[in-house]
C-alpha cells in the first residue's frame, strides 16, 4: 500500500506540476510582467486571508479523525469551512469599506478564497481516508482547468482579477472528484462536542497558517511596494516554478506516507509509524538533494524554456538562493511539520510560523531596499532555516520527526558527487546537444542506484520478490 499510494500520488502529482510549468510558460508569455506581477500580489493576499480563516479545520481534522465517527467529524467540518468563509467575506468586505482594497479586487480575493476552501477541504477529507484515486483526479484536473481557463483569461484580453477568478473556478470544479469521493459523508451532522474538539486541537493553527501564509508572501509585498511589480513578476515566476517542483515530490509524500504513518500512529503509538517516517525522510533526502543537482546544473535552459525573454535575467541572478528556500520549505512544510498530526497540540508549528514571519519580514525590509529580489530571496531561505530548527530543536517534550542522520548525509554526499561529474562534462570536446544527453543519463543513474541502495518505498524489495517469482 506504500509505494502504491506513494506512486499514484507523485504520478498525479507530476502530471499536475507538468500541466502547472506549462501554464506558468503561457501566462508569462501572454501577460505584461507588471500584469503577472499584480496578479501574484493579489493572490499573495487571497493566500493570507484564505490561511487564517479557512485552513486550520482541514488540519484539526486529520489529525483527530476516527474512523468511528466520520460522519460526524465530516459533517463538523463543512459547516467549519462555511462558517470560517463568511468571516473570510466579511473581513474582505471590511477592508474594501476601509478603502484599503478596490472593492472588485476584494469581491476577487473572496473567490478566490472560497475556490481553495472548497478545492482544499474536500481533497484533505478525502485523503485522510485514502481516496488515493480521487485526490489523484482532483489534483489533475485542477491543473487541466487552470492552463485553460488562465490562458483563456488572458487570450480574451483579461487583467490580473481576470486571471485570479478564472483560477479559483478552475480550484471549484477540480474539487468535485474528491466530493463525489465523499459524498455520503457530507450529510452528516454538525456536532458542538466535535467542534469544540477541533477548535481546542486547531486554534493554535489560526495564528500559526496566518503567519506562515503571509510569511510566505511577505518578500513578495516588499518587493511589489519598494521595488515594483514589474520585478515581482519574474521574481514570483521562478518561485513558483521551483516552489510547484519541490512541492509536487513533498505534498505527494505527505499525502501517502504521512496518512499511512498516521493511521499506524492511532493503533501503535509514534513507535509503530517511525519506519515509514524515516522512509519518508530518506526520499525527501533523495529529491531535495539530486532536485538541487538538477535545477543547478540546467537553471539556465529551464529558465529559457519556461519563462519568457522579460524574466529570464532575474529568474538566473535567485536561481541558487531560490533553489536552497524551495528545498528548506518542502522538508518545513511536508516533512518536520508534520510532527504536530503525532502530538496532542499544534502550538509548535506556531511558533515555527512565527519564528519564519519574523525572520523573513525583518530580513526584507533590510536587504530588500538595498538588494533588490537578491535580498528577498535570502530572507526567504534564511527564514525557512530557522523555521526548521524550530520543528527540530524547539518542542519542550522533545517530539520531533525521526532523522536517519548516516542515510540523509550518504545521499547528500552521492549528489554532491554528482554534481561535480556534471560540472566535469561541461568541457567535453562534444557539441551542447551530447553533453545534456550526457548529463541527463548521469544524473537519473546517480540518483535511481542512490535510491535503489536505500529501499525507497521498498522498491528495491518488490522488485526482488517478484524476480524470485519469475525464476
Amino acid at each position: 500500500m506504500i509505494a502504491r499510494h506513494t506512486l499514484i500520488y507523485v504520478g498525479s502529482r507530476g502530471v499536475a506540476a507538468g500541466l502547472n510549468m506549462a501554464a506558468l510558460a503561457v501566462f508569462t508569455r501572454l501577460a505584461p510582467t507588471n500584469v503577472f506581477g499584480l496578479y501574484l500580489l493579489i493572490l499573495s493576499w487571497a493566500l493570507v486571508l484564505y490561511s487564517a480563516t479557512c485552513q486550520w479545520p482541514k488540519f484539526s481534522f486529520f489529525a483527530l479523525y476516527a474512523e468511528d465517527r466520520a460522519a460526524l467529524q465530516v459533517g463538523t467540518v463543512v459547516r467549519l469551512l462555511g462558517a470560517m468563509g463568511l468571516i473570510a467575506g466579511l473581513s474582505a468586505a471590511g477592508a474594501a469599506a476601509l478603502g484599503l482594497v478596490a472593492p472588485g479586487i476584494a469581491a476577487a480575493i473572496v473567490v478566490a478564497v472560497f475556490g481553495m476552501m472548497a478545492f482544499e477541504g474536500a481533497a484533505e477529507i478525502a485523503r485522510t481516508r485514502l481516496e488515493v484515486g480521487a485526490v489523484s483526479r482532483s489534483l489533475v484536473l485542477r491543473a487541466v482547468l487552470v492552463l485553460a481557463f488562465g490562458s483563456a483569461a488572458l487570450l480574451l484580453g483579461g487583467d490580473a482579477v481576470a486571471l485570479l477568478l478564472a483560477t479559483a473556478l478552475a480550484n471549484m470544479l477540480a474539487a468535485i472528484p474528491s466530493l463525489l469521493a465523499i459524498r455520503a459523508l457530507l450529510r452528516g451532522p454538525g456536532d458542538w462536542g466535535e467542534a469544540r474538539r477541533l477548535l481546542a486541537y486547531g486554534w493554535p493553527l489560526v495564528l500559526s497558517f496566518a503567519a506562515a501564509a503571509l510569511a510566505q508572501t511577505v518578500d513578495r509585498l516588499v518587493i511589489g511596494t519598494s521595488i515594483g511589480v514589474a520585478e515581482l513578476g519574474a521574481y514570483g515566476a521562478f518561485a513558483d516554478f521551483l516552489r510547484q517542483s519541490f512541492v509536487m515530490f513533498g505534498d505527494s509524500i505527505a499525502l501517502a506516507l504521512v496518512s499511512i504513518a498516521k493511521r499506524q500512529a492511532r493503533d501503535g503509538g509514534m513507535q509503530a509509524a517511525r519506519p515509514v517516517l524515516e522512509d519518508a525522510a530518506r526520499l525527501l533526502a533523495v529529491i531535495a538533494a539530486f532536485g538541487a543537482v538538477f535545477f543547478l546544473s540546467f537553471d539556465d535552459l529551464l529558465v529559457g524554456i519556461l519563462l519568457g525573454p522579460d524574466y529570464r535575467e532575474t529568474a538566473l541572478r535567485v536561481a541558487p538562493l531560490l533553489i536552497t528556500a524551495s528545498i528548506l520549505q518542502m522538508l518545513r512544510s511536508y516533512y518536520f511539520g508534520q510532527v504536530i498530526y503525532f502530538t496532542p497540540t499544534s502550538h509548535l508549528d506556531a511558533v515555527a510560523s512565527v519564528t519564519l514571519l519574523a525572520v523573513i519580514g525583518g530580513l526584507s525590509a533590510v536587504l530588500v531596499p538595498r538588494y533588490g529580489v537578491e535580498g528577498a530571496a535570502i530572507a526567504l531561505a534564511v527564514g525557512q532555516a530557522m523555521a526548521c530548527l524550530v520543528f527540530l530543536f524547539g518542542s519542550r517534550d522533545g517530539d520531533r520527526m525521526p532523522v536517519p542522520v548516516r542515510d540523509v548525509a550518504v545521499i547528500a554526499g552521492a549528489a554532491i558527487l554528482c554534481g561535480l561529474i556534471l560540472a566535469g562534462l561541461d568541457h567535453l570536446p562534444v557539441d551542447a546537444r551530447a553533453t545534456l544527453a550526457l548529463k541527463l543519463v548521469c544524473l537519473a543513474l546517480v540518483s535511481a542506484v542512490t535510491a535503489w541502495a536505500f529501499n525507497i518505498l521498498g522498491l528495491a524489495d518488490l522488485a526482488a520478490r517478484r524476480f524470485a517469482r519469475a525464476a
